[in-house]
């Protein structure tokens, strides 16, 4: 149960606020493992971390001094970001756990057990390994093209950050970029949206769609105009591959909605859902002859995708994208549902997160037509589903796809 812990030689953990009730019952085997540092205050919390390296930190948040203690976590993330964050909910609102939880790996109730709570950690430290291989790292320093996280982007997280930004200033803030601005009104007045009235304004589109969607928005249409098509690449359209994120990001969500989990999960699942391919552009830019051989190959064989790249490559499109976002310090689940998205398995969790519906509306969806008819997407893993009890609500899915389906692109080359 706690393997990802058990090959650390120790792991040190910082908890900041109220211990659990049975924070002394640490598990067995993991006694001589843990050492556990007690903070009262965030100024204490920074000041031990600076004087030390621990590998997690746990902190208590509750409403009484929420603001500060998440300005604080906002803090840590810039300066140590490779620290594990596990938050402990004391009675949070809503939008508080779906704020903060964008700055942490995994959210439990202040109310868990001691073994809930490192059986999260070691899941963290899993997803930690599993990102930052030392073959990952090379590959992705080896790409000369490597894009910024945007500077709009980083403005924009900055205003989510404050209760006091209203829809005219996040409308200022992506008017910056002019260009930007006319594709995500592009992109709201597509099918993809299906709105009843064509929208003029990013204004009336942030009223609309919400901060998070419009900024997920931006940094999706920035990522995939970083890497346009060239004569090099011809194994599938990066258009095309641009517009099936997009679909999957809208039935991921429709699938969040019929299992009622938290809009915090479902936001997740559409960022993630745009961004799980983003290593497949990557791989084809960097070296476009020798990934359309992998492709011809998964393709004959009738291999997984990601198991003959890996082969071949030495990576998969997933561990190069979630390399990459987790440079990015963008939220833990939405980097664990890129890393695993087509391998949901490999993971050990029993709840629906980020990465379930990720998986599901991938899998489900038709995939990119592609010259070499390799399967692309996921291909649904029903040991994964089964052990999440999900597996009755298949055929419902199977049903709401074809709404959805019918969005894909049609063979006129033109996306929507």
């Amino acid at each position: 149960m706690f393997e990802y812990i058990l090959k650390e030689d120790k792991v040190a953990v910082l908890w900041l606020g109220k211990p659990l009730a049975d924070l002394n019952n640490v598990p067995a085997e993991l006694k001589g493992r843990v050492s556990i540092s007690l903070a009262k205050v965030p100024e204490q919390a920074m000041e031990m971390l600076g004087r030390q390296d621990y590998q997690v930190i746990v902190v208590q948040l509750s409403q009484d001094d929420f603001e500060f203690s998440y300005n604080w976590l906002r803090k840590v993330v810039a300066k140590y970001p490779g620290v594990i964050r596990i938050m402990l909910n004391d009675g949070l609102q809503n939008y508080q756990v779906a704020k903060a939880s964008e700055l942490c790996h995994r959210s439990l109730l202040f109310t868990s057990g001691v073994t809930e709570l490192f059986h999260e950690v070691g899941q963290s430290l899993r997803l930690i390994q599993s990102s930052n291989k030392p073959v990952v790292r090379e590959y992705v320093g080896a790409i000369e093209r490597l894009p910024s996280l945007p500077g709009v982007y980083v403005a924009l997280n900055d205003a989510l950050a404050s209760d006091t930004t209203g829809a005219a200033d996040i409308a200022a803030i992506i008017e910056r970029d002019p260009a930007m601005s006319a594709k995500i009104l592009q992109l709201v007045n597509s099918a993809f949206f299906a709105l009843s009235s064509k929208v003029f304004k990013i204004k009336d589109a942030v009223v609309i769609l919400g901060v998070r969607q419009i900024r997920d928005l931006f940094l999706v249409s920035r990522i995939f105009e970083h890497y346009p098509q060239d004569r090099n690449w011809s194994g599938f359209s990066f258009e095309n591959l641009f517009d099936r994120c997009m679909v999957v990001g809208r039935f991921a969500r429709a699938i969040c909605r019929e299992q009622r989990v938290s809009a915090d999960i479902a936001d997740k699942a559409f960022l993630a859902a745009l961004l799980q391919d983003i290593g497949m552009l990557v791989i084809a830019t960097r070296e476009a002859e020798h990934y359309s051989e992998v492709l011809q190959e998964a393709a004959l064989l009738n291999h997984p995708l990601y198991a003959i790249e890996k082969l071949r490559l030495g990576v998969t499109h997933m561990e190069v994208g979630a390399y990459m976002l987790g440079l990015w310090n963008l939220s833990p689940e939405v980097v664990e549902a890129v890393l695993y998205h087509s391998n949901p398995n490999a993971t050990s969790s029993e709840k629906f997160t980020p990465l379930t519906a990720v998986h599901l509306a991938d899998s489900i969806l038709p995939d990119v037509v592609n010259v070499n008819d390799c399967r692309i997407s996921s291909q649904i893993s029903e040991k994964y589903v089964t052990r999440l009890g999900l597996q009755n609500k298949l055929p419902r899915w199977q049903q709401m796809s074809e709404d959805f389906a019918a969005q894909l692109y049609s063979g006129t080359g033109n996306g929507f």
